[in-house]
């Protein structure tokens, strides 16, 4: 068994601490059970992601500022990226 240390501001302890109370249940027990409900709900990363508003929320560039965005178009960069190392190994 594993131990976790989870650092907790005062607000959202003092919720725990209340939920702890009205669920008669110890601090590791709700942990464990919030932790169950979210894979419950999360049906892959990308679906747990896209809940959690973290898809779309990081640029690198603005859209049609001639820079490029290495999230956004990572589907071009990366076969460039290979073909520049494919071309390094030749030499």
């Amino acid at each position: 068994m594993w131990t976790i240390t989870v650092h907790l501001d005062a607000a959202t302890e003092a919720r725990l601490e209340c939920l702890c109370q009205t669920l008669g249940l110890s601090q590791s027990d709700v942990i464990k059970a919030a932790l169950a409900l979210l894979l419950q709900q999360a049906t892959s990363p990308a679906d747990l992601a896209e809940r959690l508003g973290l898809i779309g929320s990081f640029s690198s560039a603005a859209q049609g500022s001639g820079a490029t965005s290495r999230g956004r178009d990572h589907s071009a960069l990366l076969p460039q990226k290979l073909g520049g190392q494919e071309n390094e190994q030749r030499r």
